[in-house]
């Protein structure tokens, strides 16, 4: 193969494998005390809104399996999945606790003969005690391509929903870690 074309080939694959990787965007709206020990964080299960559920969900667990994992590098005892919906928790308890809530939307599916384009955009917010707007946000665009004969639609949304859950995973402990 000639030298120039060995390289237009590089290219083309080092242009798909970033298009993959959306780095996530935050936004900090105040200031986040790390070294402030917090006995739980409580997680509102996402709102997904046009996603499939054999989607959305397996992210959710696998953000919460995740933050509990890697806990020990903040100061966070635990994380805690909320199990009532925003609307039936109590306004005066949720107020003085440290949670995060989220969303996933917008999953698109593009497929041609040969390929699949699969979107989905996610947000996640930490929002602490006394405070009426969120500490911190947290901005996921995910794309992920895959070739029909190089793999199958289950695993390659399974792959796309895995690395969503470990980029928005990655952004909290981040930002919790003193």
């Amino acid at each position: 193969m000639k030298p120039g074309r060995c390289m237009s080939l590089l290219l083309v694959s080092l242009l798909l494998l970033t298009a993959c990787t959306a780095l996530p965007k935050t936004k900090d709206y105040a200031a986040l005390d790390t070294h402030l020990e917090r006995e739980a964080v409580f997680i509102v299960p996402f709102d997904a809104t046009l996603v499939p559920p054999d989607f959305g969900d397996p992210i959710f667990d696998q953000f919460v399996d995740i933050l509990n994992a890697r806990r020990k590098q903040t100061k966070v005892g635990q994380f805690v999945i909320l199990k009532e919906d925003l609307k039936e928790v109590e306004p005066a308890w949720l107020i003085k606790q440290t949670y995060i809530s989220g969303d996933i939307w917008g999953y698109v599916e593009t497929s041609g003969c040969c390929s699949t384009d699969m979107k989905v955009k996610s947000r996640i917010y930490l929002n602490e005690p006394g405070k009426n707007t969120p500490t911190f946000e947290v901005f996921v665009p995910a794309n992920y391509y895959f070739d029909h004969d190089r793999g199958d639609l289950a695993i390659a949304k399974s792959r796309l929903g895995s690395k969503l859950a470990l980029d928005l995973a990655d952004a909290v402990i981040k930002k919790l870690t003193p």
